[in-house]
């Protein structure tokens, strides 16, 4: 065996060393190691792929009417670029929400505009008049979930305890507030 394929060997080899012991080692991979998994791995298909064939071309064209499209590479660049784009899905963003609270705003009036954002509606059981007018504090709020940030709503009157506890549940874009 040559160099060159001695060199691609060893990087095939570590390249499924690594992969093993990442699996059994850590079985429960976050997203960032996902993330450097797949760029690790892209990069040994790569250098292995390259050392392996040395100079092979990859060459691929699309004509389309009258224009011709190509791409051409090194089989290493393109074993990268396989194996990069086939990877299956890295990470997946958790859901969040986020709100602006302006001055004047009162439960009520807060509570719809939040559910008007994901294209809902909310319904109120067992609230008083003077509870649903009850002014919220002008501030940024961020929770994990819409139904959350309203559940935090209460907590942020200007008064305190304006609001009595509720539960705050979801069915399909109906967001539905009831007092405990």
């Amino acid at each position: 065996m040559t160099t060159p394929l001695w060199i691609g060997f060893s990087f095939l080899a570590l390249l499924v060393i690594f992969l093993i012991c990442s699996f059994f080692f850590a079985p429960r991979l976050t997203d960032d190691q996902r993330g450097t998994l797949k760029l690790l791995s892209s990069l040994c298909a790569g250098f292995s792929g390259g050392f392996l064939t040395g100079g092979a071309l990859f060459e691929m064209h699309k004509t389309a009417g009258t224009t011709t499209f190509g791409i051409s590479g090194t089989a290493g660049c393109a074993l990268f670029l396989v194996v990069w784009f086939f990877y299956p899905r890295v990470f997946k963003l958790d859901d969040g929400f986020e709100f602006s609270i302006p001055n004047g705003w009162t439960f009520r009036d807060t509570v719809d505009r939040m559910a008007q954002t994901r294209h809902g509606v909310s319904e109120w059981r067992g609230f008083t008049a003077q509870e649903m007018s009850a002014l919220i504090q002008r501030r940024q709020i961020s929770s994990e979930s819409l139904s959350d940030a309203i559940g935090q709503l209460r907590l942020m009157t200007v008064t305190p305890d304006a609001v009595r506890p509720y539960d705050v549940t979801r069915e399909g874009a109906v967001y539905r507030l009831t007092v405990r």
